[in-house]
């Protein structure tokens, strides 16, 4: 087992050689470090620096989500993947404006490819009402490649998004999105979408982290030592395959049930059942759904980084993954 997901109420620790992780219900269960290599903490969890220290030297990255479950942080590895060449690459590709919108036009297309494909799905299999949406998304997307700006591109996705999230109430009425809000998310399926995206960001952090690629210089979001915003970049493909397709299944085969959300007036999360019902079926996308051939997204987003990473070398093409209807 590669990732580890840890819920509320852990106390985990170090055990010998082991990673210890003891339950609310007082269950212990040992995982060996070895074949660990990320953990992401999605509730209250208590561990203490003899276990941080221990992680580091092993290799192993623990990544955060916060109270709404967005990506809040992460504590990385000791040795890190640097490489000069590549760093000079990547800072070349940004610096040269042509190439950078070029590769950006690339990233989005894709991700907005994916957006539409996830509605061509519902709409042939019956959902008419969802092709004015592809229709009012695909004249965004081809918007988006006369861009003459990075500005331009995220403005156009910005509006590819919104035409989509307008669509989900054509799937199914459990699906009605009126607003796109996440700091804090207002009703469920916001909860939700920040919730899947912030564990797809932390996907895609982690299998860049493989390559030599440096996480904080990107294309398409503004490059920042502040966080790792190649991630986000990688992130606009995956979301709509990863992390939209998972709330589509847990929504439509009603899978979660009113004490999985925590609701406010002003806010809306869900609560540590809800966590568990939504990880279960992310690390089941992550490790054994069968896509293009490879088992598991996990494999799919660790080949993308590398591919990322050749055309950013030279050595070939950017061709980003497109899923098929």
């Amino acid at each position: 087992m590669e990732t580890l997901y840890l819920l509320s109420g852990a106390k985990v620790s170090r055990h010998d050689n082991t990673i210890q992780v003891k339950t609310t219900t007082g269950d212990r269960r040992h995982f060996p470090v070895e074949s660990l290599q990320h953990i992401i903490v999605v509730g209250e969890v208590n561990f203490n620096t003899d276990l941080v220290t221990f992680l580091g030297k092993k290799g192993v990255r623990m990544s955060f989500l916060d109270y709404y479950g967005n990506f809040s942080g992460s504590i990385e590895p000791a040795n890190q993947n640097s490489s000069g060449s590549v760093h000079l690459a990547q800072a070349a590709i940004i610096m040269d404006l042509p190439k950078r919108i070029a590769l950006g036009k690339t990233i989005l297309t894709a991700g907005i490819h994916n957006l539409i494909a996830n509605l061509k799905y519902y709409q042939y299999r019956g959902k008419s009402d969802l092709k004015p949406f592809v229709d009012r998304m695909t004249k965004h997307r081809d918007k988006l490649l006369e861009a003459k700006s990075v500005e331009q591109m995220m403005g156009s996705e910005g509006l590819t998004r919104q035409a989509y999230y307008s669509a989900w109430s054509s799937i199914s009425d459990k699906l009605c999105i009126e607003e796109r809000t996440r700091r804090p998310p207002k009703d469920r399926i916001n909860a939700l979408i920040s919730f899947c995206n912030g564990m797809v960001y932390s996907a895609c952090k982690h299998a860049i982290s493989k390559t030599h690629l440096d996480t904080t210089l990107s294309f398409v979001h503004a490059p920042t030592q502040a966080r790792a915003s190649l991630s986000l970049d990688l992130a606009e493909i995956f979301k709509p395959v990863l992390g939209d397709r998972c709330i589509f299944t847990l929504v439509n085969k009603q899978m979660l049930k009113d004490s999985d959300f925590e609701e406010h007036e002003s806010f809306c999360r869900l609560s540590d059942s809800g966590r568990r019902v939504v990880v279960d079926i992310f690390r089941e996308k992550m490790d054994k759904e069968e896509v293009d051939g490879i088992r598991g997204f996990r494999a799919l987003l660790l080949r993308e980084s590398f591919k990322l990473q050749a055309h950013v070398l030279g050595m070939e093409d950017y061709a980003p993954y497109q899923q098929r209807v």
